[in-house]
């Protein structure tokens, strides 16, 4: 089983839930920023991600991000559970380096799921901006990487 932070989970909880759902992420989201893996220099690193709406109240999120050195694709189920937790389960065909199930939370304009301290999305809207953050420390590939994000038509 899979426990999120404590900490974080009091925090954010604490933040109005109301005012913030998956449909307000809805759409496509594209953007760069910089993504540092350990013992190389930050790299450029570009994404796209989708949020669209899926049967009982889930929603699909998916995208791909890229550096010059290789790209990752990812499809999570995102399932809302009662006081702004969040179930995220990973939908990609395998082979895929991905935790299958992640937890989260959402709340006061923040998405966060994680898994075992060793994979971390968090997406939080910031006017016209969503910023995407990702940390792995999973297999061989430790890191961390920002991203801005605009919404994009169609």
């Amino acid at each position: 089983m899979v426990i999120v932070a404590p900490l974080a989970v009091m925090a954010l909880s604490a933040l109005p839930l109301a005012a913030f759902s998956l449909s307000d992420l809805e759409g496509r989201w594209r953007g760069e920023g910089v993504l540092a893996l350990a013992g190389e220099p930050p790299q450029r690193f570009r994404c796209q991600i989708r949020f669209r709406d899926s049967a009982n109240e889930r929603s699909v999120f998916s995208g791909r991000c890229a550096t010059a050195q290789g790209a990752q694709s990812f499809i999570y189920m995102l399932h809302p559970l009662p006081e702004g937790q969040i179930r995220a389960e990973n939908r990609a065909e395998p082979p895929h380096e991905l935790p299958d199930e992640m937890q989260g939370i959402i709340g006061g304009g923040v998405l966060r799921f994680e898994a075992d301290n060793e994979a971390l999305f968090e997406l939080r809207l910031e006017g016209e901006l969503m910023r995407f953050r990702v940390e792995s420390e999973r297999g061989e590939t430790r890191g961390s990487g920002e991203v801005s994000l605009r919404r994009v038509e169609g």
